[in-house]
C-alpha cells in the first residue's frame, strides 16, 4: 500500500508504506522525536515554575501587580481594570510602587459572587421590535436594519439569542423618511442618472446622507426633486472651495505624500467627506505661493 503524505519534519512529498507514516526518513523522524521532547520538557518546566511561583505566593500578604495577576490567572492589564474600576483595593507606597493586600482580593471575591444575568422583571417587551418586525413595518432588509441599529446606537437587549430594538428610537430614526404631502416634483433614479451621471450606489448614498424625502408607488422608487437638486447645489458650492488630496496632487504636481506631509507640517484642518479628504483652497494656495 503506498500513500502520498508530507514529512511532518522537513515538509517534502514523499510515498509511505503505512498510513501512519509522517516522516519521510529515519533522520527526519529522529529530528522530529528530539523536537517533540524538548516541547515536552518546556511544557513540564513551565507547569514547575507557576506551582513554584505559586508555592511563594501563598506565603505572602503583599503582591504587585505582575504578582497578583499571576495569582489570579489573569493578565496584569486586567488588575489594572479592575484597580480603576474601584472592585480591588490597591495602596501607592511610592511613584513606581503599589501593592495589593491578599484580604482585599479575597474580599473581592467574597463581595462579588457570580449571578446569572437575567432579563428585569419590569421590562416591558412591548417597547422593543424584532428584526422582523421592523423589516415588515418599513419595508428595509434585516441586513441594512443590523447595520443602521449598530452604526447609529439603537438601544437594544438580547433574550434567548434575538435582539429587540427600542420602538421609540426605531420610530424616530425612521420618522425623519417620511413624505411630505405637499411635494409634487418628483425623480426617478433613471432622470438621476441621466442628467447628474451618477451610479445607483451614488444616489442611495446622496439621498441616505442628506435624508431626501422618497416615496414607492408601484415598485418604483421616487425622490424628491426639489431636495435631490438643492443637495447637488449645496455639495458644488462646497467643492468650490475646498482641495481634495487627487486635486491638490494635479494642481501642483505632488505626490500623495508630498501632500499629507503639507498638511501635518503646516497644520491644515482637514475633513473627510464620504471617500474624500478635503481642506480649504485658500489656506492649501497661501502655503504653495499660488497668487
Amino acid at each position: 500500500m503506498e500513500v502520498k503524505r508530507i514529512c511532518q519534519w522537513c515538509g517534502k512529498p514523499f510515498i509511505a508504506q503505512k498510513t501512519t507514516t509522517n516522516y519521510c526518513s529515519p533522520q527526519c523522524s529522529k529530528r522530529g522525536y528530539k523536537h517533540r521532547m524538548k516541547e515536552r520538557r518546556m511544557e513540564l518546566r513551565q507547569i514547575q515554575e507557576m506551582i513554584e511561583v505559586k508555592k511563594k505566593l501563598e506565603s505572602q500578604e503583599y503582591f504587585t501587580f505582575s504578582q497578583t495577576a499571576k495569582l489570579m490567572g489573569v493578565s496584569r492589564q486586567y488588575v489594572y481594570k479592575l484597580v480603576k474600576e474601584d472592585k480591588l483595593r490597591a495602596s501607592r507606597i511610592s511613584a513606581r510602587m503599589s501593592i495589593i493586600r491578599r484580604a482585599d482580593i479575597e474580599l473581592m471575591l467574597k463581595t462579588r459572587p457570580y449571578e446569572r444575568r437575567r432579563v428585569k422583571d419590569d421590562l416591558d417587551i412591548t417597547e422593543y421590535y424584532t428584526a422582523e418586525q421592523i423589516a415588515e413595518k418599513y419595508k428595509v432588509s434585516q441586513k441594512w436594519i443590523w447595520a443602521y441599529t449598530r452604526e447609529n446606537s439603537i438601544p437594544k437587549i438580547r433574550i434567548r439569542q434575538f435582539n429587540y430594538y427600542s420602538k421609540k428610537h426605531i420610530d424616530a430614526a425612521f420618522a425623519k423618511y417620511k413624505t411630505d404631502d405637499a411635494l409634487t416634483e418628483w425623480y426617478t433614479p433613471e432622470e438621476i442618472e441621466k442628467k447628474y451621471g451618477m451610479t445607483r450606489v451614488a444616489i442611495r448614498s446622496q439621498v441616505y446622507r442628506n435624508n431626501i424625502p422618497s416615496k414607492k408607488e408601484h415598485g418604483q422608487i421616487f425622490y424628491s426633486k426639489l431636495h435631490f437638486d438643492l443637495s447637488k447645489q449645496t455639495a458644488e458650492e462646497d467643492s468650490s472651495e475646498y482641495y481634495t488630496v487627487q486635486e491638490a496632487m494635479k494642481k501642483y504636481n505632488l505626490t500623495r505624500d508630498s501632500v499629507y506631509g503639507i498638511l501635518q507640517f503646516h497644520e491644515i484642518k482637514r475633513e473627510k467627506k464620504g471617500r474624500f479628504v478635503r481642506f480649504l483652497k485658500v489656506e492649501f494656495d497661501h502655503i504653495m505661493g499660488a497668487r
